[in-house]
């Protein structure tokens, strides 16, 4: 099922989140790491959070992606189906992280973050 998807970013940890996104360490994860990429690529900024849809099977809605990666780097998430065809508006959320993560200096070195992924096993009936 395809779900709309809202949340507030953790701006501090927005550098380990990107860090992970492209070191490959949530794409490799299974069943859903793909999704998650392809959704953060896909997502929207806006004057309210992020938006993004994602197709997840499971229930309740994103429980392996939340408990493995969103609820490290999101607050406040909001998780709606999708009914009728979904219109995003805003800036590219993949070219914020680029930029916002880009240029992040702290005592004149750049900041470099580590993202731990936790193996959370799931069950699909």
């Amino acid at each position: 099922m395809r779900y709309h998807v809202r949340a507030q970013p953790r701006m501090g940890e927005l550098a380990s989140f990107w860090s992970a996104l492209n070191d490959n360490t949530i794409e490799r994860q299974e069943p859903d790491g793909k999704e998650i990429v392809a959704s953060m690529k896909r997502a929207v900024m806006t004057d309210n959070g992020v938006e993004w849809d994602e197709t997840c099977y499971c229930t309740p809605p994103l429980r392996h992606e939340r408990s493995t990666v969103y609820d490290q780097f999101f607050d406040h998430m909001k998780i709606e189906p999708v009914t009728s065809p979904l219109h995003l508006h805003g800036g590219r959320f993949w070219d914020y992280l680029r930029d916002h993560t880009s240029g992040s200096k702290s005592d004149g070195r750049e900041v470099s973050a580590g993202y731990q992924a936790r193996y959370v096993p799931i069950r699909i009936v």
